[in-house]
């Protein structure tokens, strides 16, 4: 993701480590665990809402055809029996 290496990492770890002290390092480094933690969070529920917001009308819609096939099907298997049992009761 960000392509940082073994050796850039341990820089950026003894700069931090001058900067901040030994002693609010582990403080320093669970705040960050938690700002990181949340940022991926509110990603998931944006990436779930989103989804949501697209799946849902597509949904609708495709339920609202697939009732109107089926309506459409039930009203040609209706008119067919109709028709059979009117051309019987005219053969009788």
């Amino acid at each position: 993701m960000f392509n940082i290496g073994g050796g850039e990492l341990l820089v950026i770890f003894l700069v931090v480590l001058i900067f901040i002290g030994p002693t609010k390092l582990p403080e320093v480094a669970r705040t960050l665990g938690k700002i990181a933690s949340s940022i991926k969070k509110m990603n998931t529920n944006f990436q779930d809402e989103m989804k949501r917001s697209f799946d849902e009308p597509i949904e609708t819609i495709a339920r609202e055809r697939g009732h109107a096939l089926l309506d459409n099907q039930n009203d040609q298997s209706l008119d067919k029996n109709l028709n059979a049992t009117e051309d019987n009761n005219e053969a009788e």
